[in-house]
């Protein structure tokens, strides 16, 4: 004879709701694959340190970042299009950087990537030659000491970024370089669920002497295979409506057993 009482029926559907829901949020998880996507460069820019008119490169086939032989520190600013990432929450796996290096005379030097804390423009420069000296600044630039030149200053010159570098790099030589860590998808997944703003990242190389310099190519250099890269692993989230179904779901599944 079942000595089981309609209170303790209830109560075991009760006890199973939460059970299987994680069982089912589990199974579901479990399945799940990771996707890779691999991200373009939108804007880049380099910050040109003179001790004359304002520099800038919005529209060059190059970036920089170290310092010159004649002691100007140079920045590099990359961003990229994250459109991919913002059509339903995700949960950033792995991010690497990956930039082409065309020249440098430069030992081997750590460069870092820092997460920049003010937007910044582009404007119209297009410097000609090697681009290491930039070209003038026109409307709405990133420059030394303008976000967007000449009306919105940084609040330090040399750029607005955090202190602590996302992930660093020894660089040697030309070639491919890349930088990747937990740093990085602490950044991008900061970016994409809207708690940090989407302003990407400064290159700052070694500014402890003069002759540091690395060129990298941009998102207008002729070769499309030498454009920068931002690769992203990532999985799609549940959204809670599909969490509040598989509840329900346990639910129901409980109150069944029990009857």
């Amino acid at each position: 004879m079942n000595s089981t009482t309609p209170f303790d029926r209830v109560t075991f559907a009760m006890i199973a709701i939460p059970t299987l829901a994680i069982a089912s949020l589990g199974g579901l998880a479990g399945t799940a694959s990771a996707d890779l996507v691999t991200l373009q460069s939108d804007r880049h820019g380099t910050l040109y340190e003179t001790n004359g008119d304002p520099r800038a490169n919005g529209l060059g086939q190059h970036l920089f970042a170290g310092v010159t032989n004649q002691g100007f520190r140079r920045r590099g600013l990359i961003d990229f299009d994250l459109a991919p990432l913002l059509t339903g929450p995700v949960a950033i796996e792995s991010v690497t950087l990956r930039l082409h290096v065309s020249q440098t005379n430069a030992a081997p030097a750590n460069v870092g990537l820092h997460r920049l804390l003010a937007d910044w423009g582009v404007g119209t420069t297009d410097a000609g030659g090697g681009e290491g000296g930039g070209g003038p600044a026109t409307p709405g630039s990133a420059t030394w000491e303008s976000a967007f030149y000449d009306t919105v200053a940084w609040t330090s010159p040399g750029g607005d970024f955090a202190s602590d570098a996302s992930a660093s790099s020894l660089l040697e030589g030309n070639g491919w370089k890349s930088w990747s860590g937990a740093g990085l998808v602490d950044d991008l997944q900061a970016m994409v669920d809207g708690d940090a703003s989407r302003f990407g990242w400064l290159l700052l190389g070694d500014e402890t002497g003069n002759g540091t310099t690395f060129r990298f190519d941009s998102m207008f250099i002729g070769d499309p295979a030498l454009r920068p890269e931002l690769i992203v692993e990532y999985a799609s989230v549940p959204a809670p409506g599909a969490i509040a179904l598989l509840g329900i779901g346990g639910f129901f599944r409980g109150r069944r057993r029990a009857d």
